[in-house]
């Protein structure tokens, strides 16, 4: 083989390479934004199971592991949820401020509402909501899952 047929092989090769890994972080991103949005929409019956059923009454062990699973969980979701209501507190921006009421209105409060109720609430547009909630499922994302969560995130994508 010529040189530069080599390195026609070696270019074509990497470039299959660098579209093989766009496309695993794209699953990353999608596989990670799901998880935190099926937490956070599931947050109120993740802490009632874990509040409500007690590890005597089961008697599989598969369910007990998972019911320790769900607690360790759901007390890291907790110190987390602490962490970010005090960032977003502490935030000098009003905007910053205003998500951890949006994020608790929707996912956290033992009261469900609606969207459009949310929004009149915090006194602001539906689309401002749901950009609130992007960018909270975005911060938790980084604060439930650390370093992984960071570069991968894209919360504008578009399939």
């Amino acid at each position: 083989m010529r040189k530069e047929e080599i390195e026609e092989i070696a270019r074509i090769a990497a470039t299959e390479v660098l579209a093989k890994k766009d496309e695993m972080l794209d699953e990353e991103f999608d596989a990670r934004y799901h998880d935190v949005k099926l937490l956070m929409k599931n947050y109120r019956m993740l802490k009632a199971h874990y509040a409500h059923v007690s590890p005597e009454t089961l008697e599989v062990s598969a369910i007990c592991s998972l019911h320790r699973k769900t607690g360790l969980m759901m007390s890291h979701v907790d110190k987390m949820l602490t962490a970010y209501e005090a960032l977003c507190k502490d935030a000098t921006n009003p905007d910053e401020a205003r998500r951890w009421d949006a994020l608790c209105l929707r996912y956290i409060t033992p009261e469900r509402l609606n969207v459009d109720d949310i929004a009149e609430r915090l006194h602001i547009d539906k689309r401002t909501f749901y950009r609130d909630i992007s960018r909270a499922m975005e911060d938790m994302a980084v604060l439930l899952f650390g370093i992984e969560a960071i570069g991968t995130w894209k919360p504008n994508k578009k399939k």
